[in-house]
């Protein structure tokens, strides 16, 4: 995945707590740090500089609380019960298979920080990634994106470790995602990794309840 620079508010917290520190320091080392400027005149300016640093922390916290609100929210919109046309074109049913195997062939690329192996051990790892994903959707298409990449990680891991197998289907209704709309079978099971997906990404459901669920 492409990492954006992420900005913590923690930084504005350590700042805070320096400066509340500042006027204690002063009055047991007068000398060391402001022997020019009055106890009082260090003890507004610490005050003043700590409620400014505070507040822009609680801002930088906020937004980032809204910014994973919108993310779980653009990914709960992407895949509601997605019905594949029943006509489907075979063209369009290779299709999908190409997107996803690409997209398998990619994850060394898109999924390098989990170590990506297609183990029952790396689905926990990027449990533990998804923080960073979903503070990388911005958008629709943002979400779309990441959390197909997400379904075939979990639907080829099922294909390895779990004797899963693709079926192919497309839904017109998502456009150029209509491989999203894959499942994967085995016997006269289906598994959905997409749904999958939605629900370990916006934490309505464990990745045990999938891995679970892959060894049925």
């Amino acid at each position: 995945m492409t990492n954006k620079k992420l900005h913590s508010p923690v930084p504005y917290f350590i700042l805070t707590a320096l400066w509340g520190a500042v006027p204690v320091l002063n009055n047991m080392y007068p000398r060391s740090f402001f022997p020019s400027v009055s106890s009082f005149g260090v003890e507004l300016l610490s005050v003043f500089a700590g409620v400014a640093a505070v507040t822009l922390g609680l801002f930088r916290g906020w937004a980032i609380l809204l910014q994973r609100e919108k993310a779980r929210d653009l990914v709960r919109g992407i895949v509601r019960n997605p019905a594949a046309d029943a006509q489907q074109d075979p063209n369009d049913r290779t299709q999908a298979g190409r997107t996803i195997s690409r997209l398998v062939r990619n994850a060394d690329q898109d999924l390098r920080e989990i170590g990506p192996d297609f183990t029952p051990g790396s689905l926990e790892r990027l449990a533990r990634f998804f923080p960073v994903i979903m503070k990388e959707i911005e958008s629709e298409e943002d979400a779309r994106i990441r959390m197909g990449v997400v379904g075939v990680y979990l639907g080829e891991t099922a294909c390895r470790t779990g004797q899963w197998q693709w079926f192919f289907k497309v839904d017109p209704a998502l456009q150029r995602f209509g491989y999203l709309a894959s499942t994967l079978k085995k016997g006269e099971r289906e598994l959905d990794p997409f749904a999958w997906a939605v629900r370990t990404m916006t934490g309505q459901a464990p990745m045990d309840g999938f891995m679970d669920e892959m060894k049925k």
